[in-house]
């Protein structure tokens, strides 16, 4: 009986043991396992961390730029990238065309001591401007009859009989003043004798003198043109016409002349 209890005991035992051994072989098997593992993790972890810690540089290399942008001084700023102000309306304008300079004047007049200058005296009287007699007297007085116009009127002119291109002279040293044209006398020349006197010649060609003009007594004016439609019938004729001050006078008084 104390035999088959040993039996049976060490029975037991071999079991136990058999199932520890077994036991042990498989915590063996699976601490070998978990070795693996560790290490596949490991590996894992390895490259894992590789990747977070590049990551992690490129991250925080972007906070350090965001950060010194922030902290960054206007100043700094300023002298990094300068601001550029949008044009003003004035400079967006089209810049005005410069001013032209006045033209330089023309020669400058000459000295007083050089300009000629007229001064007619009555008792020097008038050089006889044209080869003809009167045909028609100076009159303001009363009324003459004008033969074209068939009617009576005054007449503030004397009339000289000539024949188209009659040369037309100066009766007195004068400075031309104006030369123009009139429906009723026609071309016309008007001259400054000086001290107030100025002679108009009427019914003239062609004008050959111009306004400043300085002429001598006897120098040619111009020549004799046909009559104008006023005085057709009296023929050509030179318009001859003196004012004292703007008022008319007989030219007559300072002239002497024959008839045929």
């Amino acid at each position: 009986m104390l035999l088959g209890c040993l039996v049976t005991v060490s029975a037991v035992a071999g079991v136990l043991v058999w199932q520890g051994a077994g036991r042990k072989d498989e915590e063996n098997q699976r601490h070998a396992e978990s070795e693996g593992s560790s290490e596949q993790l490991l590996w894992n972890d390895e490259e894992t961390t590789g990747t977070k810690e590049e990551t992690t540089k490129a991250v925080t290399e972007t906070k350090e730029t965001v950060r010194e942008a922030r902290e960054t001084t206007p100043a700094e700023t300023e002298a990094r990238e300068p601001v550029t102000e949008a044009p003003t309306l004035e400079a967006r304008r089209e810049p005005e065309a410069p001013e032209e300079e006045p033209e330089a004047p023309s020669e400058a007049p000459a000295a007083v001591s050089q300009v000629q200058t007229v001064n007619f005296q009555a008792e020097n009287g008038l050089v006889w401007p044209a080869l003809g007699n009167v045909i028609m007297e100076y009159s303001m007085d009363k009324t003459v009859y004008f033969p074209t116009l068939d009617q009576y009127k005054c007449n503030p002119a004397v009339l000289i009989q000539g024949e188209v291109g009659m040369p037309v002279n100066a009766a007195a040293d004068a400075i031309v003043k104006v030369v123009g044209t009139d429906a009723e006398i026609g071309n016309y020349v008007t001259l400054d004798l000086g001290n107030g006197y100025e002679l108009t010649y009427g019914q003239l060609a062609d004008p050959q003198v111009n306004p400043g003009d300085y002429l001598e007594a006897g120098a040619q004016v111009g020549t004799l043109a046909s009559p104008t439609k006023y005085y057709v019938v009296e023929g050509a004729n030179l318009y001859l016409k003196m004012t004292k001050d703007g008022a008319p006078i007989d030219p007559l008084d300072f002239v002497d002349y024959a008839e045929d």
